[in-house]
């Protein structure tokens, strides 16, 4: 005689076939055993003990259970101070035993075998641990296109919508390069007999408490009708001397790559309150949120705090002015020109 156990599986709601990772308390993990040349009706007498593996796997319910197939859910004791590790998985060693005439029979699932959480359901398993209002599906966790859009504690991201947080990041930093090339050319090239103070290019619309930036640098004999930034003009082109309009408007010719600036994009809910995120709900967890710190970057005739000011307002201009803002760490907001700023967080 012997007892086997012959398979462990989950089968969740909306799932095409059986698997056996798991979400708590979700999902029921069932478990099946046979008896092999034992007398009939013994299989209804087969004892199931199932022990959670780790301090921070919860007890089973049932733990304890007598029949020949067993139905649990497993609970967790994750902790919620956030962490920039990710969790263990939850798993579950089970036992099945049977007395089938004075033998004691016994089989259980090898160590390889344990009902164990995959990396994707840790990552579901921390928002049923936060009690957030999103809950992932399976479907909504991926492996992220690129890198940059990862700043989450495991290979994996999650997004309420595929694909969106790549494309939030291409529209800002399409706007932030229409803003940074959007001088107008007010004077033909070529225009002659034109006052010495006559406006060639002039600075396009105002960005938010900056004002009207310069994209242009003065050419020929026209000049530089505003205050110079790192060296470069931040104002209006004016004709110059001759009364020659020779300055062709955004000649500079700026393009920025937002991905080198991108601090934090998606978060899951531990790494999100270990970067001081008082909101487990925060976009960031959704895949829906990007942080962009420009202060290293270097453009023409632009500070960091023009530069905060100018991704503001391209994403003001994406996903309205309150869902784009300026802040010092993750909950002191601060207008975009003020120097203790470190980053613009854009959401959906």
């Amino acid at each position: 005689m012997a007892l086997e156990i012959t398979e462990a599986f989950v089968k969740g709601t909306g799932q095409a076939a059986p698997r056996t990772s798991f979400l708590s308390p979700e999902e029921k993990i069932t478990v099946r055993a046979r008896l092999i040349n034992a007398p009939d009706g013994t299989e209804d007498r087969i004892r199931w003990t199932v022990r959670p593996v780790g301090p921070h796997t919860g007890p089973a319910v049932p733990a304890t259970f007598v029949g020949k197939e067993l139905s649990f859910q497993g609970s967790s004791s994750n902790g919620r101070a956030g962490s920039r590790q990710p969790n263990p998985p939850l798993e579950y060693e089970v036992i099945a035993s049977a007395k089938v005439e004075g033998q004691t029979l016994e089989a259980r699932l090898p160590p390889t075998s344990f009902i164990r959480q995959d990396e994707p359901d840790i990552v579901r398993q921390e928002y049923a641990d936060y009690g957030t209002s999103f809950q992932p599906r399976l479907a909504q966790i991926s492996m992220p296109r690129r890198a940059i859009l990862n700043t989450g504690n495991y290979a994996f991201i999650v997004e309420e919508d595929e694909g969106k947080l790549e494309e939030l990041l291409a529209q800002v930093e399409q706007e932030a390069n229409r803003i940074l090339n959007d001088d107008v050319q007010e004077q033909k090239v070529k225009t002659r007999g034109l006052r010495p103070d006559t406006v060639v290019v002039s600075p396009g619309p105002s960005v938010l408490e900056v004002g009207p930036l310069g994209d242009t640098e003065p050419q020929g004999d026209d000049v530089c009708g505003g205050p110079r930034v790192k060296g470069a003009c931040a104002g209006p082109i004016l004709a110059g001397r001759n009364g020659i309009a020779e300055t062709t408007a955004n000649n500079r010719k700026v393009r920025v790559d937002l991905s080198q600036l991108v601090t934090s994009a998606y978060r899951n809910p531990q790494r999100n309150r270990a970067v001081g995120s008082k909101s487990p709900d925060s976009r960031h967890t959704r895949g829906r949120a990007l942080d962009l710190d420009p202060r290293a970057l270097t453009v023409p005739g632009k500070d960091s705090r023009q530069l905060m000011c100018v991704l503001e307002a391209a994403g003001d201009r994406i996903v309205g002015s309150g869902n784009s803002f300026t802040e010092r760490g993750s909950a002191t907001f601060l207008d975009c020109n003020d120097v203790a700023a470190d980053h613009v967080h854009i959401q959906r």
